[in-house]
């Protein structure tokens, strides 16, 4: 596990709009972009975090309040660079950026005591950055595209004069003049987005003189003219060998800036510093010491040091421990307290408070003859139970009780069974999840609630701590789930259906498991037909051969979703039917592994003679 820093939005109700990436196609954004100033530093802000797994583009991690979730990899930046961030938002002062506090300037403060040279921006692009461009969410080039990172950025020959003629809509470039890392672009006002930046001198073209016009005053315009500052997408690949000079050129300039503000800040500390320090520090005053016992005769000599000491042997010895001043009466508290009851005050004879004793193996206090009684004779009564438990334990003292295993082949061939229907349920329980009917969800009645069990492995099917939708899933906006798995619609749902959300399991040691679900607008009810999947699997003996007394049980909790005699399943609703199904699952796992019903061999059973008498009368 790594830190790592998350962009997330300043406004935490705001829908989250990527750094890297300028609107496109969104008048009402790029108002607020360019007109209105939301952009950069006052639109996304950087959240610490801890990087705990990845895979693929999806990341998991942990945030400083210790919620744990999952947060796609564009959003991601590696430490040191987001170190860079904020040492670019500490020069600026930019009153308007609420969110950088004494919290970030005590972390870079904290970060430049570690890293001895201080955080240089132009080692980072020298060494992460110089063949990677920071770019947006797609390139302006034939070729393949790439999101936010471009590797492999190669010194290309530059092209001759005359070679890139502009096509409609597009303007020719003469030269790169100049380059912004990201983190500066970000901070800076004609740039606002984290993207490497390039200060680029524009070709005039027929009839516009672009190369001699002022651009200053718009919202990307650089000072020199014909230039303006461009965000490194729209720029072509083919400028590859531009993007590298001028990043050398930047990273070898701000390396000799670097170099001159650390030799500048070593001259400042060192002028501060009086000419003979041994002159200015103030003369330490003499320790009050003791020069003989309270006894008057001359202190202890110390074996190591050049000190002497006083204690009285004797009365130490006579208080070897706290048993001497214990309290043993209420006056002898002092006023205001008393000693815990139960079990109250010490006796005379009491040895509670020596740490000497050996651990205390009775509590006379505590006993009760009654009810240790009553614990002999149920411990008892159950190791006479030898057909199903063994007791462990009488030579080394350490008591258990073991079940039997019998080993027949008849309970390896069940137990089979058993989680071969479990599976059966499993599937059938996650095959309804995705494809949840929004008519099921508006429905009254039987609350809607996430079987765990169902979803969970069989060794950590145990109750989750808590439920909850992963951070990025859009549905917190229609939909609402309860600690304990409670689904619910908020409004009318979600705007467009089919509609996934992801629900994440979290138990005391964390998030521990994951499951996708999704709303539809079918009119069929899947859980129906699943039913009739499980009914049937459980009928066929061949396919099922579970034990008797057992098949007896789970038959009755089946009749719940699926009538036997007509065979066809029966019309409950989604949670009644996710509720039945959690259960049969924890019972299917559970007689797999241990006995809970008498097993058939001792099952008594009528001759068939008095059978057919009795089915007779």
């Amino acid at each position: 596990m790594k830190e790592v820093w998350i962009w997330d939005p300043v406004d935490a109700n705001a829908a989250f709009q990527h750094p890297q990436e300028p609107p496109e196609n969104n008048l009402v954004m790029a108002k607020e972009c360019f007109m209105d100033g939301k952009i950069g530093a006052r639109l996304n802000k950087l959240s610490r975090a801890t990087l705990v797994d990845q895979n693929g583009s999806i990341a998991m991690v942990t945030r400083e309040d210790g919620s744990r979730h999952e947060v796609p990899r564009a959003r991601l930046l590696q430490w040191y660079e987001g170190l860079l961030v904020l040492q670019e938002l500490e020069a600026k002062s930019d009153a308007g950026v609420t969110w950088f506090d004494d919290r970030c300037r005590d972390l870079l403060i904290q970060a430049r005591k570690k890293y001895k040279s201080g955080i240089l921006g132009s080692l980072y692009v020298e060494r992460k950055l110089l063949n990677i461009s920071v770019t947006g969410k797609r390139l302006d080039a034939e070729g393949p595209n790439f999101t936010h990172r471009r590797p492999e950025v190669k010194d290309v020959e530059l092209p001759a004069e005359g070679e890139d003629e502009a096509v409609p809509g597009r303007f020719s470039i003469v030269d790169i003049t100049g380059y912004m890392p990201p983190w500066e672009a970000w901070c800076h006002e004609h740039a606002g987005f984290y993207q490497d930046f390039y200060q680029v001198q524009w070709k005039s073209d027929k009839g516009t003189a672009w190369a001699g016009m002022n651009f200053s005053k718009v919202e990307n315009g650089a000072v020199e003219a014909g230039s303006t500052w461009e965000p490194d997408d729209c720029i072509p690949p083919s400028l590859d060998g531009m993007r590298l000079r001028e990043k050398t050129r930047w990273f070898k300039r701000k390396r000799v800036q670097e170099q001159k503000a650390e030799k500048e800040l070593a001259e400042a500390t060192k002028s501060k510093r009086p000419r003979n320090e041994s002159s200015s520090r103030l003369p330490e005053p003499p320790a009050n010491l003791g020069r003989y016992r309270r006894n008057g005769s001359a202190l202890m000599k110390d074996l190591f040091l050049q000190i002497g000491h006083d204690f009285d042997r004797a009365e130490a010895e006579a208080s070897k421990d706290v048993c001497s001043g214990w309290p043993r009466k209420a006056e002898d508290y002092p006023p205001g307290y008393g000693c815990a009851d139960p079990p109250g005050i010490c006796h005379a004879t009491c040895d509670c408070m020596d740490e000497n004793k050996l651990p205390e193996q009775t509590k006379a206090w505590l006993e009760d003859p009654r009810r240790s009684s009553d614990a002999a004779m149920a411990i008892h009564n159950l190791s006479l139970q030898k057909h199903f438990v063994a007791r462990r334990g009488s030579v080394s003292n350490w008591h258990r009780f073991e079940p039997v295993q019998t080993g027949h082949a008849d309970q390896t061939t069940h137990a089979k069974a058993a989680l071969d229907l479990s599976k059966v349920l499993e599937e059938s329980v996650r095959s309804v999840l995705k494809d949840l009917p929004i008519l099921a969800l508006q429905q009254s009645g039987d609350s809607v609630r996430i079987p765990a069990g169902a979803l969970l492995k069989p060794s950590e099917d145990y109750v989750p701590v808590h439920f909850q939708l992963s951070q990025t899933a859009a549905a917190r906006q229609w939909l609402s789930l309860s600690e304990d798995g409670k689904l619910s619609l908020m409004g009318n749902g979600p705007p467009s259906r089919p509609a996934p959300f992801r629900v994440e399991f979290l138990h005391s040691e964390g998030l521990t498991a994951v499951v996708d679900c999704m709303v539809t607008d079918t009119q069929q009810k899947p859980w129906l037909s699943a039913s009739a999947t499980i009914a049937a699997r459980f009928t066929n003996v061949a396919l099922c051969p579970l034990s008797r007394n057992v098949r007896v049980v789970l038959q009755e909790h089946l009749r719940k979703m699926f009538s036997f005699e007509t065979k066809v399943a029966k019309e409950v609703s989604l949670g009644r039917w996710l509720d039945v199904a959690d259960m049969l699952i924890r019972m299917l796992r559970t007689t797999a592994t241990v006995d809970i019903v008498k097993p058939d061999a001792q099952t008594s059973r009528p001759p068939p003679r008095a059978a057919a008498v009795a089915r007779a009368g």
